[in-house]
């Protein structure tokens, strides 16, 4: 079982005001299908407990080249790219199940952890073998980029965890923190004067074209999270969104996420430049180290 696959349709309540997939429900997607790998190879979330073994997710990368929508029926790949003692990378793609186009492709690094500890353990060794690929099929990874810009340039939002936000570990589950980072941007976007309606009486949506996510620390219910939201780059034809999150109390690091997006169309997804008003009111909140 060394390139598990399994197959998905889209749901209507998985898409956003565009019609197309949220961002989170890709991340979602990546987890469920392996932890159904982990089920046919031995491994899934009843024996893993019985272990004693938990998973963590370190950092995951997404890129996007084309947007999912209600109804398609996709099949997601996933398959072990390295694996050294108690951490490795497992890469992921996603295709259209009729066409075979591709839809994403990304990477996660995970580590295991004792339960009870939540220190890194290291799993039985034939599990490892039985998922080991002497040539992974490779999907290019990029360098997680290096925040130098002031706090002050950030836009500042808070959050508070709620029940929904949590997974059975009772802390926020991974999949949550891309949503968060896309509440924040809106937010920030919506201080130039362009809202989401804003965005669809000019016949325009935020096409995100790669998402990169480091998962620092756990979040628990009813923590406080600073979020603040950084432009890093800007073109005429859209830009580099850089998130933090931390938790109010402390000011520790919970999440990291880069957001690398364009402007489209609404109706055709024809790439667009970004109207004068939304790149100067962009321009003037652009954060320089």
């Amino acid at each position: 079982m060394k390139y598990f696959s399994r197959t998905f349709r889209v749901d209507w309540s998985e898409t956003n005001t565009v019609g197309e997939v949220h961002l989170s429900a890709y991340f979602k997607y990546v987890i469920e299908t392996a932890w159904d790998w982990g089920a046919a190879i031995g491994l899934g979330i009843e024996k893993s407990e019985k272990l004693g073994l938990g998973w963590l997710v370190r950092a995951t990368e997404l890129n996007l080249h084309r947007p999912l929508r209600p109804n398609d029926v996709f099949e997601l790949t996933i398959w072990l790219a390295d694996w050294r003692r108690v951490h490795g990378t497992r890469y992921f793609e996603i295709v259209l199940k009729e066409s075979g186009e591709l839809v994403a492709d990304g990477s996660q690094e995970v580590v295991t952890v004792n339960l009870k500890t939540m220190r890194p353990v290291p799993i039985p060794p034939n599990i490892i073998e039985n998922i080991t690929i002497e040539n992974p099929l490779l999907v290019k990874q990029q360098k997680f980029p290096k925040l130098t810009a002031p706090r002050e340039t950030a836009f500042a939002t808070k959050r508070t965890v709620d029940w929904r936000d949590l997974d059975a570990q009772e802390h926020v589950n991974n999949t949550n923190y891309v949503a968060f980072a896309e509440d924040a941007i809106a937010s920030a976007l919506a201080t130039t004067g362009w809202t989401p309606a804003r965005f669809k009486t000019e016949n325009l949506a935020i096409k995100n074209q790669r998402v990169h996510v480091h998962y620092l620390a756990p979040a628990a219910w009813g923590e406080t999270l600073d979020v603040y939201t950084y432009l890093t780059e800007l073109t005429s034809a859209g830009g580099v969104w850089h998130v933090e999150i931390e938790r109010h109390d402390d000011q520790k690091p919970i999440a990291q996420c880069v957001i690398e997006w364009g402007l489209v169309n609404r109706t055709d997804g024809e790439q667009q430049k970004l109207p004068k008003n939304l790149f100067d009111g962009l321009k003037e909140n652009i954060a320089n180290a």
